[in-house]
């Protein structure tokens, strides 16, 4: 009963870990040179809500300057 116990403690651990590693988000150099990337610039107040720019200009609401979020093609 005890050996039983032990071996079903151990594949518990074991499944656990595999599930971890399989849900990790590897955002690596690898991951990051294969898309392509286009800058876009929001306020951070989001004055105007989600609505994005092209180029970095300041927010026609607020006035701050606008950061750039990176957006995935």
């Amino acid at each position: 009963m005890r050996i039983r116990n032990i071996i079903l403690g151990v594949g518990l651990i074991a499944g656990l870990t595999l599930f971890a590693s399989c849900g990790a988000d590897n955002k690596g150099a690898e991951s990051h040179s294969t898309h392509d990337h286009t800058a876009e610039y929001q306020c951070p107040m989001k004055c105007e809500g989600e609505k994005t720019y092209d180029s970095n200009v300041t927010c026609p609401v607020c006035k701050m300057d606008l950061k750039e979020i990176e957006t995935v093609d």
